[in-house]
């Protein structure tokens, strides 16, 4: 089946920018077909207020990239670590936060590439975590379609295989809060909140119920004889809901 060309209308980098994605291309050790699809990915959307520059920027190719870095990351740890459903989620979650993914990015000085507007650089733009996690997931998806899921899966497995085995093997794993926060943030740019529905029982054996809430919507709640145990329930059963 042929992939659509989904560079269409983009003309080819200029000199000066064919040179530095060649550079890219040879630091990580792997050819470029399409240079447009790879600009593209480095292409953050304020670029467009420059002037002579075109409309297109990478939003689509990191959106489609995050489903694969997705997808990858779970096959990964499905094939290759013995892992509970509930552990692959959180190890998930914090593999594919934006701060992860950001480190990912500075790691192959992608910020360096990517073509913005002035304003934007200026600020800090091309060091900001949000924009470098958007490149590094727009990077991938140029990766797939230029060369395949074969090149995509080595490319993000060569990123995130140490993140992983750490993740894997430390305490963060099992931290259903902070798993929970990071994939709250990343999907819905907001952070959960925790609250009590109800307190009962003699002293000695208390039960608290709480509720997990994100942006003013009950997710899920948890049941524990602690504060604590409870909020971990609630934040356990919300992965399971929003994985």
């Amino acid at each position: 089946m042929k992939v659509p060309d989904v560079a269409t209308g983009l003309p080819q980098p200029d000199p000066t920018r064919l040179e530095q994605l060649k550079e890219l291309s040879g630091r990580l050790e792997f050819k470029f077909r399409d240079y447009r699809l790879y600009d593209l990915a480095l292409t953050h959307s304020s670029f467009s207020n420059e002037p002579g520059a075109h409309r297109m920027n990478n939003q689509r190719l990191e959106y489609f990239g995050d489903s694969i870095i997705g997808f990858v990351v779970n096959e990964h740890l499905f094939l290759d670590y013995k892992l509970s459903e509930g552990q692959m989620a959180r190890i998930k979650a914090f593999a594919v936060s934006e701060k992860s993914l950001a480190s990912a990015a500075r790691a192959i000085h992608l910020g360096s590439y990517l073509r913005m507007s002035k304003g934007e650089r200026k600020s800090g733009g091309s060091r900001r975590p949000s924009n470098l996690a958007d490149a590094f997931e727009a990077f991938v998806a140029a990766i797939y379609v230029d060369r395949g899921l074969k090149q995509s899966r080595q490319f993000i497995i060569g990123m995130l295989d140490s993140r992983l085995r750490n993740l894997s093997q430390g305490s963060r794993a099992h931290d259903p809060k902070s798993a929970l926060q990071e994939l709250v943030q990343k999907k819905f740019r907001s952070h959960p909140t925790y609250e009590l529905v109800s307190q009962e029982g003699p002293d000695h054996k208390r039960e608290f119920v709480y509720r997990v809430v994100v942006a003013d919507r009950e997710i899920s709640r948890g049941v524990g004889s602690s504060r604590k145990r409870a909020e971990r329930h609630a934040a356990m059963r919300a992965l399971d809901l929003l994985k």
